[in-house]
């Protein structure tokens, strides 16, 4: 079976070493013009390798490494994601050397990175530059936002590629959930849970101590946190003070926002009971910023009113889960404090 060289693809009875489609794209990204006649293409190309490396005397084998080489060096340095440069220093190596070159695995760079890695890096990289356009753009609705943020870069999370489409995917990782942080604030108001997915993606996140007012009241002023202070007190109504330690306790959020950005607050409590039968309490709420496990399509959140929203909410925690094992994520806790008092008809206010 004869390859092509660029894309591996079968040529059958071709004896060049490019299929015509993958000549005509290299032609294209190297800016050069082509020969009219279509059996020239080739060695056309192999002249003007040549002509910018400022390399002549080598035979017919030695063209085709230096074609090798030469063009795994241009598609990497095309790429705006990833660090190459020690890889490209070592391609220039080989390429300087390609005349005193016996056999191509004599080359340092052959067995590292093949001119189809490099090419299929190049090509996926500027899918997603184009995707991420047309999200920044809002050239779609919300809907189509969803389907492109699933599909469209699922493949960047693809962790058993080799290390430098790793590299490359990994600070591609990092645009994309600043995109997400974006579509979330634009589309779902999701203010809280884009600040705190931006705090992640800081080289060394601190806890995050949440002081906000809006925050605070957003929390004190949710149904499950209501739910939940009532059903307390109600476990502890005889006693005139009590204290729950951390751990004991737990609740998930009503609003939406505080849902995705605090999961499952745990809750430290402690509180005492007024003369009119009213409560003061302090509470401490905490939670890990973090994506331990693989979550089924409908586990971390369900909407029957918004299937597309459903999915995506599970499938973007599956994918922060391999963002979190690549480094690109990273935990940190979550807490916030609040003094409150608790009326008799179980309405909360801030002290």
């Amino acid at each position: 079976m004869h390859e092509c060289l660029l894309c591996e693809r079968d040529m059958k009875k071709s004896k060049n070493e490019f299929g015509n489609g993958c000549i005509n794209n290299i032609y294209k990204f190297l800016d050069i013009e082509k020969p009219t006649r279509g059996k020239d293409k080739e060695l056309f190309l192999y002249k003007n390798i040549m002509k910018k490396t400022n390399i002549y005397k080598i035979n017919k084998e030695q063209k085709i490494w230096l074609a090798d080489r030469y063009l795994t060096y241009q598609y990497l340095d095309k790429l705006t994601y990833g660090n190459f440069e020690k890889l490209k220093k070592q391609i220039n190596e080989d390429i300087e050397n390609v005349d005193k070159t016996e056999k191509f695995d004599e080359m340092i760079t052959s067995k590292k990175i093949k001119l189809k890695e490099a090419y299929d890096i190049y090509k996926k990289e500027t899918k997603f530059k184009t995707n991420l356009a047309k999200i920044e753009n809002n050239e779609y609705k919300e809907e189509e936002n969803i389907k492109l943020l699933i599909t469209g870069f699922s493949y960047i999370f693809n962790i058993y590629k080799n290390q430098y489409e790793k590299n490359s995917f990994k600070a591609m990782q990092y645009v994309f959930w600043q995109t997400v942080i974006e579509v979330g604030r634009r589309y779902f108001n999701y203010k809280l849970a884009a600040e705190l997915l931006q705090h992640s993606l800081k080289k060394d996140p601190k806890d995050f101590i949440i002081k906000d007012k809006k925050i605070i009241n957003m929390i004190i002023s949710d149904q499950n946190f209501k739910k939940k202070i009532k059903e307390i007190l109600d476990k502890y109504n005889k006693k005139q003070n009590f204290y729950i330690s951390q751990g004991k306790e737990s609740m998930s959020f009503k609003n939406n926002d505080l849902y995705f950005a605090i999961h499952k607050a745990n809750i430290e409590m402690s509180a005492k009971k007024n003369e009119d039968s009213s409560w003061e309490a302090n509470i401490t709420l905490s939670d890990t910023f973090d994506f331990t496990k693989f979550k089924s399509p409908f586990d971390y959140y369900f909407d029957a009113n918004n299937i597309p929203k459903s999915i995506l909410s599970s499938t973007l925690y599956n994918l922060a889960f391999i963002s979190q094992k690549l480094g690109v994520i990273k935990e940190y806790n979550v807490i916030v404090k609040l003094t409150i008092k608790i009326q008799k008809n179980g309405e909360i206010e801030m002290f």
